[in-house]
């Protein structure tokens, strides 16, 4: 397996499971990460989150949802050691929050672009075109 596909799998494990704890992340993410989350359902702007971050981003989620699911469909290594991932996610809504209800089933068709630095996830970009079922 491709060195760079094994770090984006270990870092959708922790993702899945709501892990908050940074040392985990440490083996993962680098220091200087940067995700960038173009506009969306959710998002009307831009969303660029550092490590700390997106950790704070998953402290949340882990308050708002649960039941979740990532099934990666397709990925691509590109010359540059870029790794593009296509993906469904799914999770089901805690409470009522913005625009959906508690019980609710939101899913999201996501591209998900990967670059490296120091063998750690340097850049990551996400595309997500959600939907609630």
């Amino acid at each position: 397996m491709n060195p760079h596909l094994a770090v984006i799998t270990a870092y959708f494990d922790l993702v899945d499971s709501f892990t908050t704890d940074p040392a985990a992340y440490a083996e993962v993410l680098h220091a200087d990460v940067i995700q960038t989350e173009y506009p969306n359902a959710l998002y009307k702007a831009i969303q660029r989150r550092s490590y700390t971050e997106i950790l704070d981003n998953l402290r949340i989620g882990r308050e708002l949802l649960h039941d979740t699911r990532f099934e990666v469909l397709r990925t691509q290594v590109c010359a540059d050691e870029t790794v593009i991932v296509e993906g469904l996610w799914q999770a089901t809504v805690l409470n009522d929050v913005m625009s959906l209800s508690r019980g609710q089933r939101l899913s999201s068709q996501l591209c998900l672009i990967f670059e490296f630095k120091d063998g750690k996830i340097f850049r990551q970009r996400r595309y997500p075109c959600y939907e609630v079922l």
